[in-house]
């Protein structure tokens, strides 16, 4: 292409005029002198002299980014569809610079302005265009600046050198500008180990000092972009001369540089694409890291790659970008806030992109490759690749065990150093602080001294004044006492600045072979629902080669079916759901709880009739003997006695004891006697520990049927709350019940669910069978245990308390706590009623109004005092009864 005529030397020396430093004055006296600046116009390079450089410098397709489309015009595009706009493009040359004084040039031929979501500004840097140039070694990753391995310009005017901005130092750059790198490698020039910038040929930058990571290094010329397009010139003619003549890249002698080998292209014309086949979280992605690092051609195509991308193009992510803000390796949320990279549209674009790139690849999905059906239709978009499957199975080579130990080891280091300092922190505050209240306290009691002292000179001062003026003699003036001789207290040390002890693996960490991430590989939900299907790739499945790196075919198919069966015991059902059986019998059930409630609110019912007739009754002999006794008074004939035929007291005596009732025997637990239900004495704790009984009997079986795998025969107890939310849709928490933990909780319905070992696991099952024609045993079991607990704390014995706790909650002693009367509280209303009646009362007595053990012996008198109403309803009849002495 045509380029510009060398500016005259006219405007050679209004250059060098411009740019040459001003004369100081001479600092003053007080200030130390500046040294004076290095001077920062170059010189005309000299006629070349030896071979130059052969091949032109060029961006292969391995060393740019995946966004990246370069044209034979020397051209360079970034991809800004699906998500791509917000990522920065990349791209680095072929020829590195390892002395002399050489240029490159770039020019913004267009600012894109693509369409991107409103929510995007708040989290993408700004401006939307951005351009860097600079330099950067051979191991430095594609984006400029970000780390101590490159340095660069950008379009701002800043210098970036590892993530830090060293502020504007240049002007600005846009469209149509054309802007001039200079690195000067040159030892004999004033301005060695400098890069400059230049914009239209006029320096737009003072030379900026090359890190010293830099020094001595190969530096490529570099390109970082978003959203332009630029055309780079290499030379060997520059568009726009400079003030001074500087050689291209491409002209540079052969002994300056560091020419990098052509890609070598496959014999076949194909590509590969590498699937590593890994156990989750048994070291896939430290391989992986190791494989790279060796093999810098091949290019990394997962989520963890893409979500580092997103972190080197600035993007703020909600939760930022340290390891512990993924919830798994494989699979990490964006979390970016911008559509287009949250739902993954961006991956859909490069996956588009990969397949017609001249590149090799590696596909990093631990379950997408293990699974069968995802690695086919993965295999689908590459064709024209050498398609390449490496199981990385079973016990890895000792070389990477040697690093996988290293690794552990220096993060058990850094977190053993992070607690010691922490601590040797606080203990130096501490002893500060007490050093500086003792110094308090010192300086205290030398000022109480200093007062009294002076105080004392006052009144010297004052009597002597009154002696004067008396003719008496002056007082002796005060003796400031000496300082006290104290020992010294030995002060405590300063702690020192100690370094760290030094940390050592354990002998389980040495017989590790992989280092034990923080974060899992593939999420636990993720996991729990793929595993079985989990298998080793075929070359029939469609792959060129399947390779076995770590183990021999047999060994990895041995290992894997090792490791789903004891996953299987380990994980949980993800996906199991109820079955019709399960389903029919907890619809029975819950019939039944009310049917049983029915019955108990029929109960309740009768006897709240019984103690309202026992009071009618008793109302109406009490006016019949009042009338009887005014007729006797007046000597009138007394009213006949009306006699109610319908009249009973055996319906209003207890018709059986319960309490003295085997529960075992009750044929019938609606009625056990007199109509009274098993389970009319149930507390709010009794009901809740019946329902407990039935629902871990039901899904002790359901579990075994609808998981239908013969490896998980029962329910796992550090899982049964997870199982348990699946099928009754609702939490099962030990601290409902006063409880620190399962164990705990399943300990109350013992005499239903026994819990056993079942290889690592402890297991539940139930000791009652599937198919029961009723339920009447669970209310018998939960009678019993209520009568055994009664007794126990009638004894003394506290432990046998429930403690619940649940406000509002009837107790199963019978007391009321909360607004709805029991049917204990009903027994104390009829035995009031019967006492109305003059009929001694013959059921347990309870004392107070809060619960209290029941007494041993059913009738004791003298419980006249403390007897309290317990509903409003009964406070006559209590009363009555206290009165009668009973």
């Amino acid at each position: 292409m045509a380029t510009e005529e060398p500016p005259t030397k006219k405007a050679k020396t209004e250059e060098a005029e411009a740019e040459a430093p001003k004369d100081e004055s001479e600092p003053a006296k007080d200030e130390p002198a500046k040294e004076p600046e290095p001077p920062f116009e170059e010189q005309d390079a000299p006629a070349a002299k030896g071979v130059k450089v052969k091949d032109a410098a060029k961006f292969y397709t391995e060393d740019t980014t995946m966004n990246v489309m370069v044209s034979g015009l020397n051209t360079l595009m970034p991809l800004t569809d699906g998500g791509l706009q917000y990522l920065l493009a990349g791209c680095r040359s072929s020829i590195g610079l390892k002395s002399g004084r050489y240029m490159f040039e770039v020019k913004v031929l267009e600012c894109m302005q693509p369409v991107e979501d409103p929510a995007s500004k708040a989290r993408v840097p700004q401006p939307r265009t951005q351009v860097k140039v600079g330099v950067a070694t051979a191991e430095a990753s594609l984006f400029l600046g970000d780390s101590v391995e490159s340095v660069c310009f950008d379009s701002e005017g800043v210098l970036t050198y590892d993530k830090k901005s060293k502020g504007v130092v240049g002007e600005k750059f846009s469209t149509g500008d054309v802007v001039t790198v200079v690195l000067n490698l040159d030892s004999e020039s004033p301005n060695a180990n400098t890069i400059s910038l230049f914009k239209n040929g006029k320096r737009a930058s003072k030379p900026q000092a090359l890190p010293e990571a830099l020094h001595g290094k190969p530096l490529f010329p570099a390109i970082t972009f978003k959203n332009a397009t630029l055309f780079h010139n290499f030379g060997p003619d520059p568009m726009v001369a400079l003030p001074f003549k500087c050689i291209m890249v491409n002209e540079a002698l052969k002994k300056d540089v560091l020419v990098k080998d052509p890609p070598v292209e496959p014999k076949d014309g194909k590509y590969e694409v590498l699937f590593p086949v890994v156990m989750p979280d048994e070291g896939g992605f430290d391989w992986l890291d190791q494989f790279l690092q060796t093999n810098p051609q091949y290019t990394e195509i997962s989520t963890r790659a893409l979500l580092s991308w997103c972190e080197k193009s600035g993007i703020n992510r909600q939760k930022g970008y340290t390891l512990m803000s993924r919830t798994s390796n494989d699979a990490p949320e964006m979390s970016m806030g911008i559509a287009a990279l949250d739902d993954l549209s961006v991956r859909r674009v490069l996956n588009a992109v990969a397949p017609i790139q001249k590149r090799h690849y590696v596909v990093m999905e631990v379950r997408g490759n293990l699974l069968k059906e995802e690695r086919a239709t993965s295999l689908e978009r590459w064709t024209g690749f050498r398609r390449v499957a490496d199981v990385l199975i079973g016990e890895p080579p000792k070389d990477f065990q040697e690093a996988s130990r290293e690794k552990t080891l220096k993060q058990k280091q850094e977190a053993s150093n992070m607690n010691f300092k922490t601590k040797q922190h606080a203990a130096k505050q501490k002893w500060l602080l007490q050093k500086k209240q003792k110094q308090l306290e010192k300086e205290k009691a030398a000022a109480a001294k200093k007062k009294a002292f002076e105080a004392k000179l006052a009144e010297h001062e004052k009597a002597k004044k009154e002696a004067a003026e008396k003719g008496e003699p002056e007082p002796d003036a005060p003796v400031e006492e000496p300082e006290e001789e104290k020992e010294e207290e030995e002060e405590e040390p300063d702690p020192m600045d100690e370094e760290p002890p030094t940390v050592e693996l354990t002998e389980e960490e040495q017989k590790a072979f992989f280092f034990k991430s923080q974060v899992l590989d593939i999420s636990t939900y993720t996991l729990n629902t793929s595993f079985l299907k989990f298998s080793l790739p075929e070359k029939g499945d469609g792959f060129d080669e399947v390779k076995f790196s770590w183990s021999q075919k047999g060994e990895a198919e041995t290992y894997l079916k090792d490791w789903v069966k004891d996953k299987k015991i380990h994980s949980r059902i993800e996906e199991i759901q109820p079955g019709d059986a399960f389903t029919k019998k907890w619809g029975t059930w819950q019939k039944v709880t009310a049917s049983m409630k029915t019955k108990l609110a029929a109960y309740v019912q009768a006897e709240r009739k019984k103690v309202t007739d026992a009071e009618a009754k008793a109302e109406k002999k009490k006016a019949f003997e009042t009338a009887k006794k005014k007729a006797e008074e007046e000597g009138k004939e007394p009213p006949a006695e009306e006699i109610d035929e319908d009249d009973d007291d055996d319906d209003v005596q207890m018709k059986v004891d319960l309490e003295s009732i085997d529960v075992f025997s009750v044929e019938d637990i609606m009625d056990a006697g007199g109509g009274e239900p098993l389970f009319s004495k149930f507390g709010a704790e009794d009901w809740m520990l019946l329902g407990l009984r039935v629902e871990l009997h039901l899904l002790s079986h359901a579990f075994v049927q609808d998981a239908a795998d013969a490896d998980r025969s029962a329910v796992p107890v550090e899982h049964l709350g997870f199982y348990y939310q699946k099928y009754f849709r609702k939490n099962l928490s030990a601290s409902a019940y006063g409880l620190k933990n399962m164990e705990e909780l399943l300990a109350l319905v013992k005499d239903t669910i026994v819990v056993y070992q079942g290889g690592p696991l402890k297991l539940i099952e139930s000791m009652l069978p599937d198919e029961m024609e009723t339920y009447n045993a669970f209310v018998m079991l939960t009678e019993e245990c209520r009568r055994v607990r009664i007794r126990k704390i009638a004894l003394g014995d506290q432990s046998a308390k429930l403690k619940f706790g649940q406000p509002g909650m009837p107790l199963a002693t019978g007391a009321l706590v909360g607004p709805a009367p029991t049917a204990n509280a009903l027994q104390h209303a009829a035995a009031a009623a019967l006492a109305k009646a003059g009929q001694a009362p013959k059921l347990p007595m309870w004392q107070g109004h809060q619960p209290v053990v029941p007494r041993l012996v059913p009738q004791l008198p003298g419980l006249t005092s403390g007897i309290r109403p317990l509903i409003p309803q009964i406070q006559r009849p209590f009363q009555t009864w206290a009165a009668r002495g009973w």
